[in-house]
């Protein structure tokens, strides 16, 4: 048994493509849980992430637009097993790894501030202290 991830593209004026992957063998409830924890918070249980930052399939629209950006969805909801064909080779302890190493790059680094902050990047906060005390620090463990 294999597992299917499914994800979902979509850009600021709400246009969607969806993508997948499948990966070799089971991936467990814990394993799925840590995969969330280094996601982008985005909607309920939904979190984005980059999907070139771990090796996934980059979906994007044919013509650029200003609706644009690197982030898709995801959701524990997306992984099922499945009897496809892996489509790349990243074993459940290596996928968490990679989640995990891109949940530390600039890229994600710069999309948590803006998420978190609502980051202008020509108008910056000063300092921490600016930052709402609600917002839910756990994602930067």
């Amino acid at each position: 048994m294999n597992t299917r991830i499914d994800y979902l593209y979509r850009d600021a004026a709400n246009y969607k493509l969806y993508g997948h992957v499948v990966i070799p063998g089971e991936i467990t409830e814990k394993q799925i849980q840590k995969i969330m924890k280094f996601c982008l918070p985005f909607d309920g249980e939904t979190r984005q992430f980059i999907p070139e930052l771990i090796g996934f399939p980059v979906l994007k629209f044919d013509l650029p637009s200003d609706d644009d950006h690197p982030c898709c969805e995801i959701s524990p909801k997306c992984f099922s097993p499945t009897e496809e064909k892996p489509t790349i080779k990243l074993s459940a302890k290596r996928l968490v790894m990679k989640f995990h190493a891109a949940s530390q790059t600039s890229e994600m680094q710069f999309y948590r501030e803006w998420v978190f902050t609502g980051f202008d990047p020509l108008n910056p906060p000063k300092c921490v202290d600016e930052i709402e005390p609600e917002y839910e620090w756990e994602y930067y463990e």
